[in-house]
C-alpha cells in the first residue's frame, strides 16, 4: 500500500475547523519543538472534535489480529492500518450522530454484546476479558467497538426502520419465485463490502480488498474479518448472505458465482459502493434438501450429422429421430431402435442424479414422464433422443419458508442499503484530519 495521505472533508461551501482543533492546534504551537513532534505522532487522525489516538489504532489492531486469526507480522499490520483507521474513523461517526439523536449504550447492552461472543465462541462467563489479557489487547478496543455498533444500530432502527414498509404482494411474489424454481441453483455465499467514500478513495479501498483476499488465502477466518471490516449489514453475522438463486445473481455475478469452488474466495469486485469480496459456502437444488436428490433411469439414440451436413440433411435426420419417438414402445424396445439405426452412442446411459447433467440435457429430462421419449434434441454434431425408463428421488417439493421470514429478510436488505447511505453522508459532511 502507498503511505497514506492527510484526507480533509469538509462541509460544501463553508470551510471549518472546530473549536477543539483551533486549541488543540494552539497548544501544540506553544510546546517545545521536539514535544510537539512526539504530540503529532501520537495523534492518528481528528474526528470533527475528537481525536483517535495513536494508542486506540495499535489497539484496534491488535483486537483484529487476535480475532481474525492474522499472522502477527510487520507485513500484515501495515496491510490493515488503513482499513482498521477506517473503522475507528466510522465508529466514531456514528457515535456522534448517535449522541446527537439521544441514543446511549449501557452497561447492560455491553454484557448482553460479550454474553453472545462468549457463546458464540464457547467461553465460559467472563472468558472473553481472560482471553483479551492473555493476547495484550485492551479491554477498552473491544469495547468500543461493542458501543459503536450498539448504538448505530439502536438509531438505524429508531430513524430508518420505520420509513420502510414491505408489502404482502412483495412478500407473495417472493414465495412465487421460489415455487417457480424447482430444481434450479442456488449459492451459498458470504460477503465481505469495502464501501467507496469518494473517488479518491478507490483505489486505496481496491488495494485494502486485495490485501483482505490474499490474508484469507493464507488461512485468516472470513467470517471473523467481515465482522471486523464489512460495511454491509451482513457483518453482524460473518458476512453471511444465505442462499441466492441463480437468477437473482447480477450481470458481473453470474459470470463469477458458477466459476466459485467451496470455500474459495473472489477476485475484489465492484459494485456501485464499492469493492465486495465473495466466498461460496455450499450450491443446491432448489427443493431437493428435504428429500433424495432426483435420480433419472435414462436411455438414448444419438444420430450423428454427416460430415458438412446441408440443411435438408439435418432435416431429414430430425425426421428420422421422430419417426423413431413415435415407435419406440419400451425402454428395451427403445434399445433395439437403437441397434437398427445404428446409433453410435451406447443406448444405457444408467441411473444419474438430474443435477448432474449437463444444464441442456436436465432442461429437457425434467419434463418427460416414466415410460417416454423426449422431443429430438439438436445439437451441434447430431440429434438425441432421450428416453426416461425410472425416476426417483426429488419428490417432497420446496419447503416453503414462513411469510414472516420472507418479510424480515426484505426489511434487512433495504435497511442495509439506508444505513450506508446515512454513513455516507455523515461522512461527507464531517471534518476528518488523517494524520498517519
Amino acid at each position: 500500500m502507498q503511505k497514506p495521505q492527510i484526507v480533509k472533508w469538509m462541509r460544501i461551501g463553508k470551510p471549518y475547523l472546530s473549536k477543539f482543533a483551533v486549541s488543540a492546534a494552539l497548544a501544540l504551537m506553544i510546546l517545545p519543538t521536539g514535544v510537539r513532534a512526539q504530540a503529532v505522532q501520537h495523534i492518528a487522525a481528528i474526528v470533527n472534535d475528537e481525536l483517535i489516538t495513536a494508542y486506540d489504532l495499535e489497539s484496534r489492531m491488535k483486537l483484529v489480529i487476535l480475532s481474525t486469526r492474522l499472522p502477527n507480522t510487520v507485513e500484515v499490520r501495515r496491510r490493515i492500518r488503513n482499513q482498521v483507521l477506517r473503522s475507528l474513523i466510522d465508529e466514531r461517526l456514528q457515535m456522534q450522530e448517535a449522541k446527537r439523536r439521544n441514543i446511549s449504550v449501557g452497561k447492560r447492552d455491553l454484557r448482553r454484546a460479550k454474553s453472545t461472543i462468549e457463546k458464540q465462541n464457547k467461553l465460559p462467563k467472563d472468558g472473553l476479558e481472560r482471553m483479551l489479557l492473555q493476547n495484550d489487547v485492551p479491554l477498552s478496543a473491544m469495547e468500543e467497538q461493542l458501543r459503536a455498533g450498539i448504538a448505530w444500530s439502536k438509531l438505524v432502527g429508531r430513524r430508518l426502520r420505520p420509513r420502510i414498509t414491505i408489502g404482502e404482494d412483495e412478500i407473495d411474489e417472493a414465495l412465487d419465485r421460489i415455487k417457480s424454481r424447482q430444481g434450479q441453483t442456488e449459492y451459498r455465499l458470504a460477503e465481505i463490502l469495502l464501501a467507496v467514500g469518494g473517488p479518491e478513495e478507490e483505489e486505496n479501498v481496491r488495494r485494502a480488498a486485495e490485501g483482505i483476499r490474499r490474508q484469507i488465502q493464507n488461512g485468516a477466518n472470513f467470517a471473523a474479518i467481515a465482522r471486523q471490516f464489512s460495511q454491509s449489514a451482513t457483518a453482524a453475522v460473518g458476512g453471511d448472505l444465505g442462499w441466492i438463486h441463480e437468477a437473482e445473481l447480477n450481470d458481473n455475478l453470474k459470470d463469477i458465482v458458477p466459476g466459485l469452488q467451496e470455500g474459495t474466495i473472489s477476485q475484489p469486485i465492484k459494485t456501485v459502493t464499492g469493492y465486495r469480496l465473495l466466498t461460496l459456502r455450499g450450491s443446491r437444488k432448489i427443493g431437493e434438501t428435504a428429500s433424495k436428490p432426483e435420480t433419472v433411469d435414462l436411455r438414448q439414440i444419438f444420430l450423428p450429422f454427416p460430415k458438412s451436413a446441408a440443411p435438408i440433411d439435418i432435416e431429414a435426420h430430425i425426421g428420422l429421430a421422430k419417426t423413431v419417438r413415435d415407435t419406440a414402445t419400451g425402454c428395451k424396445d427403445f434399445g433395439l431402435l437403437a441397434k437398427e439405426i445404428r446409433s453410435t452412442r451406447p443406448p444405457n446411459l444408467g441411473r444419474l442424479a438430474l443435477k448432474d447433467l449437463s444444464p441442456a440435457i436436465r432442461n429437457v429430462v425434467r419434463d418427460v414422464q416414466v415410460g417416454e421419449i423426449s422431443d429430438p434434441v439438436k445439437m451441434s454434431s447430431g440429434v438425441l433422443l432421450l428416453m426416461v425408463c425410472s425416476r426417483e428421488g426429488g419428490k417432497s417439493g420446496i419447503k416453503m419458508p414462513e411469510r414472516d421470514a420472507i418479510a424480515d429478510r426484505l426489511m434487512q436488505e433495504r435497511l442495509s442499503l439506508m444505513s450506508r447511505r446515512y454513513l455516507r453522508d455523515i461522512r461527507l459532511s464531517a471534518v476528518i484530519d488523517i494524520r498517519v
